[in-house]
């Protein structure tokens, strides 16, 4: 798929693919998280992890890399539904955070998804206690729609009945229906 996003301030996005593996491993370094787009490694990615990883997202996903002079700064993740929807994640690498990095993106994302797409509804799933996600979906038009009780998984544990889950706030775009 071809994206075309201006973000401004230096930052080009592009869709990133199996052969970006190599910027995915230096961006997580610094990463004492969870997975960016799964369930594991908690952490770094190694080359293995982070080809799994993006080879997952050729399949009717797809993910948009931030870049600043070919450094990986984060993405934003498209996750099409059977709802004619589409879920938007996103990540920024842990030393860009609060730099208006995210925002960018997510409006850029938003906003070309609704019109190029032609996708009538875009939602988060945020945590509850992800105060900076929780900002960011305000500020860039997103509107608070419901708590689902434990529908998030914490993956902890390889086996779902074995793991722990947390609610999970969603946010829609566009804002009024």
């Amino acid at each position: 798929m071809d994206v075309d996003l201006n973000l401004g301030a230096g930052l080009d996005a592009r869709v990133l693919t199996v052969d970006d593996a190599p910027l995915l491993v230096e961006a997580t370094i610094g990463e004492t998280g969870r997975s960016l787009w799964g369930a594991r490694p908690v952490g770094p990615y190694t080359l293995t992890d982070a080809q799994q990883a993006l080879s997952q997202w050729e399949h009717g996903q797809f993910s948009i890399g931030i870049l600043r002079e070919g450094h990986l700064l984060g993405a934003v993740g498209l996750m099409p539904d059977e709802q004619a929807s589409i879920e938007l994640a996103y990540w920024i690498r842990p030393e860009q955070r609060g730099r208006g990095i995210g925002s960018r993106a997510v409006r850029a994302a938003t906003l070309w998804t609704h019109q190029t797409l032609r996708v009538p509804r875009i939602w988060l799933e945020i945590n509850p206690g992800n105060e900076p996600s929780l900002r960011l979906a305000r500020q860039v038009g997103y509107r608070f729609e419901q708590r689902l009780a434990r529908h998030c998984r914490d993956w902890s544990a390889e086996d779902p009945e074995l793991d722990t889950w947390h609610d999970c706030l969603i946010w829609i775009y566009p804002p009024t229906a």
